[in-house]
């Protein structure tokens, strides 16, 4: 087997799990282009979101996650304005409601090899999870009416 820069990152984020007692909490998933890291954080005590780490031959990682898997083609407009609401506020955070009408957010962590840290990655998951579901998860479920 050929090890790339992604088996190395692969290897740096595997040994961050193992040392912190997090490897259970991950399933660990290779595809032709990318190994795959999958979690779930819970926004709601009964709505839990799958989140992954997607860790490629490029020089970043990639954090990803559905937030709502459907907004009506009724409530896109609005939903787009307490997105760009939420940009507003907070500028690190992004959100993209696709053409398909899911929100979707996603992270980018500067991940060569040589320096790839898995701590910081996880920990600023983590906190943009709490955000998510302290305050932007609850506008998002407004404009749906739920």
């Amino acid at each position: 087997m050929n090890v790339t820069a992604k088996h190395k990152k692969a290897r740096i984020f595997r040994d961050f799990l193992i040392e912190t007692d997090g490897v259970n909490m991950f399933k660990e998933e290779e595809k032709e282009h990318a190994i795959l890291f999958r979690s779930m954080y819970p926004v709601r005590e009964d709505d839990k979101k799958q989140f992954m780490f997607i860790i490629d031959d490029s020089i970043y990682v990639t954090m990803q996650s559905l937030i709502v898997a459907e907004v009506p083609e009724e409530k896109r407009e609005e939903m787009l304005k307490v997105i760009n609401q939420i940009h507003f506020e907070y500028p690190t955070v992004k959100y993209v409601l696709t053409p398909t009408g899911q929100i979707m957010t996603s992270a980018i962590f500067h991940a060569h090899e040589a320096n790839f840290d898995a701590g910081t990655a996880v920990k600023c998951t983590i906190e943009l999870f709490k955000v998510i579901a302290k305050d932007h998860y609850a506008r998002f479920l407004q404009v749906l009416g739920e």
